[in-house]
């Protein structure tokens, strides 16, 4: 912990130096995602389950609330695979170090394309090109809390409280364009509970909410299960990438 901690601990020392009131930063916050980045970049395996809710907005109707629940299962460096049921239709990932795998239940379609040989760069790269969302994915990047600081935000501890039956760390922040929320597991893995974000720069503000559950850390996965097997009759599709919003 030592070097990477105290350093971060200088983050937070020039940010309130720098801000004074308009910026308050927690060290309790600090210390509390530091160890859960500890944790998850330990590791060697874990698997979770995400129900996430998010916003969208209607015409006549305001925000509409939309519900995903996610399935995860990683293998680092190289190994993941994600079984998504919700709202956006039933469908799953393979990531085998080569290739990110697509296969929608629904339609019977499968697509595919070469990945990068990691499952941060390929949660990274599938995100940015093909607009596909990996669920807790901000909790695994190594510089997910240095990240967070450079924003120049505010981050508070405010206590503990049961969510989901678990007792958990509740943390606040906030930047210039959205606030945010953690819920930090009280045990010796400091893993996530839920996480809300409301996009404040957004005039109708529509929010972000994921439930973090079922966590199994360093099982030894079997690689054929980060493998995908062509279902009888399925029909092979181009993954489309994502507009260029430039």
């Amino acid at each position: 912990m030592g070097k990477k901690f105290l350093f971060l601990m200088a983050l937070v020392i020039s940010a309130i130096t720098t801000n004074g009131q308009t910026q308050r930063i927690d060290s309790t916050a600090v210390y509390l995602l530091h160890r859960t980045g500890e944790t998850l970049q330990d590791i060697k395996s874990c698997s979770f389950t995400a129900i996430t809710t998010y916003d969208v907005p209607n015409e006549s109707l305001g925000l509409i609330k939309h519900a995903i629940n996610d399935k995860v299962a990683i293998k680092f460096p190289d190994k993941m695979k994600v079984t998504s049921t919700g709202d956006k239709g039933n469908r799953a990932l393979w990531y085998n170090g080569k290739k990110l795998n697509y296969y929608s239940l629904d339609n019977n379609t499968y697509g595919f394309t070469a990945a990068p040989e990691s499952v941060i760069q390929t949660i990274d790269e599938a995100s940015k090109k093909y607009g596909i969302e990996f669920p807790g994915a901000d909790f695994f990047y190594p510089t997910f809390l240095q990240d967070l600081l450079s924003e120049q935000g505010n981050l508070i501890y405010l206590g503990k409280t049961i969510v989901d039956g678990r007792e958990s760390y509740h943390i606040a922040g906030s930047d210039k364009t959205k606030s945010f929320q953690f819920w930090i597991g009280n045990d010796d893995l400091f893993l996530p509970v839920k996480l809300v974000i409301v996009y404040t720069s957004d005039k109708d503000k529509p929010q972000y909410e994921a439930l973090y559950k079922d966590w199994t850390i360093n099982i030894d996965y079997p690689d054929s299960m980060f493998e995908f097997t062509t279902p009888p009759k399925a029909t092979k599709v181009k993954l489309a990438a994502r507009e260029n919003t430039k």
